[in-house]
């Protein structure tokens, strides 16, 4: 009886060494694990995903005269502007501009639908109404946009400038404009000194404006 007792505890004593070992493994794959995965994550920082900063997601302004042209090497400051004649938007004479001109020139680009150029439209009223023709010549060119639409919009702000019909595009496409509103101060010699993509501020263009017609 005593040898039975004996060989049954030592059967239960090899039992629980057995489970005691089959821990001891399972805990050491665990910290295996772990250490291996701490070990991934210090490597190279080349290797790491860089997340960008603040200042590298925002674009630049979009009233810079040092943007990039819609289309490169067309109507960029410094070069002619191209020479145009189209239709008035209202039933007059045609609007031209040519490779020189009796006065300095604000040529717009603008389209009814387009929520900057509405916005604008009263500047570009004050800056009429503060130069005279000799001074300062304004053309607007109506941008994708319809006759009826424009003209009824040009109207209802008072528009007392020269407004061309661009119908087919083609004076938008000479300029490279793709995106409304776009801006260019044209001298008398027809050479293009500044271009603004997008609405530039109230006092950007005015200062501008102002050197363009006093010649500074």
């Amino acid at each position: 009886m005593r040898w039975a007792r004996e060989r049954s505890c030592g059967s239960d004593a090899g039992r629980i060494s057995s489970r005691v070992l089959l821990g001891v493994a399972l805990l050491g794959l665990i910290l295996w694990g772990v250490v291996a995965a701490v070990v991934a994550g210090s490597e190279s920082p080349n290797t790491q995903i860089v997340i960008p900063t603040t200042a590298s997601r925002v674009p630049p302004s979009s009233t810079s005269v040092d943007l990039q042209p819609s289309v490169p090497g067309v109507a960029v400051v410094g070069s002619k502007a191209p020479p145009f004649l189209v239709p008035n938007l209202r039933p007059e004479s045609r609007v031209a501009i040519g490779s020189s001109n009796a006065a300095p020139t604000l040529l717009n680009f603008w389209a009814s639908w387009c929520i900057p150029c509405r916005e604008e439209f009263p500047e570009l009223k004050s800056i009429r109404k503060q130069y005279s023709l000799a001074e300062l010549s304004m053309v607007g060119i109506t941008f994708k946009d319809t006759r009826r639409e424009a003209l009824q919009f040009a109207d209802s702000e008072g528009a007392n400038w020269q407004l061309g019909f661009d119908s087919k595009g083609t004076v938008a496409k000479d300029y490279g404009v793709r995106a409304a509103p776009q801006t260019f101060l044209i001298d008398k010699s027809g050479v293009i000194i500044r271009r603004w993509y997008g609405r530039p501020s109230s006092d950007e263009l005015r200062l501008a404006v102002e050197g363009l017609v006093r010649g500074t």
